[in-house]
């Protein structure tokens, strides 16, 4: 139990930080994130410039903090398409059973049976790929996962005694569904789209590094993740760490009082 609570809480709080970073951005950035400055392409991380420059000389930090509204924003639309449309069709595939659900649930397998990253790659082919076409293809491609939550959940809430007293009322089967199912489904619905938030953000990020996600110039975590400037990055830290490492072992085995005053090691690159 200790555990769950334990992994529930870094999770709420990243969930927190990623929210309080996208809210920060609608009021405030270091820099403008579409400025452009040629004269500072690939910079490397400084006082002035946190993380650096790209290839246009923007600031690498505030489009990354433009970048986390942008995905907040596809992770929040994704999840509400997928549970809408998951909760409503898994409430009447197991409310109804019999043909109807027999039909839902060879579809739903149907997707399933594809990864989820797969099908929204297809969709993008029918959507395109901007902001909106992300959204939906993402939201259809995790439908299927909350229909199947929800029909199982509808499936052992259908004979229950209460369920049965509301039809010996004369109740109506959609008000039995939304009035006394559905309520009782919230619980799985919840967790899911949590999980699914978390998934949907990943997602829109391995899209836009495949090239697929939002196009440019808006500012995108998967752009920058696969960019030609995170490379340039990359393998400048590549270099310079071994360096550095070497410099920081040479200063701690100097015997004390004896510290060399000369830049006898090459300094790091950055």
């Amino acid at each position: 139990m200790k555990n769950y609570t334990f992994n529930g809480l870094i999770g709420g709080v990243l969930i927190a930080l990623l929210l309080a970073v996208a809210i920060g951005g609608l009021f405030w950035t270091p820099y403008d994130p579409m400025k452009l400055s040629f004269t500072a392409r690939l910079a490397a991380p400084s006082a002035e410039h946190w993380l650096g420059t790209d290839e246009f000389g923007r600031d690498v930090l505030s489009r990354i903090i433009v970048g986390a509204r942008a995905s907040v924003w596809i992770g929040a639309l994704t999840v509400s398409l997928a549970a809408i449309a998951g909760t409503l069709i898994g409430l009447v595939s197991g409310y109804a059973r019999g043909w109807v659900d027999a039909v839902i649930m060879a579809i739903n397998n149907a997707l399933l049976a594809f990864p989820g990253i797969l099908l929204a790659l297809g969709l993008l082919a029918v959507f395109g790929a901007n902001q909106y076409g992300i959204i939906f293809a993402l939201g259809i491609a995790y439908t299927p996962s909350m229909a199947r939550v929800v029909r199982g959940a509808v499936l052992s809430l259908r004979e229950r005694e209460f369920i049965e007293a509301s039809k010996i009322m004369g109740n109506s089967e959609v008000f039995t569904m939304l009035r006394h199912i559905l309520p009782n489904c919230l619980a799985p619905i919840t967790v899911l789209s949590t999980s699914m938030f978390g998934w949907a953000i990943l997602s829109e990020s391995a899209l836009s590094f495949l090239g697929l996600g939002v196009p440019p110039p808006a500012p995108t975590w998967g752009q920058h993740a696969g960019g030609r400037a995170a490379i340039h990055r990359a393998g400048r830290l590549a270099r310079s760490l071994p360096r550095s490492l070497h410099r920081a072992d040479f200063a701690w085995h100097q015997p004390s009082g004896r510290r060399s005053t000369t830049n006898s090691i090459p300094a790091c690159e950055v």
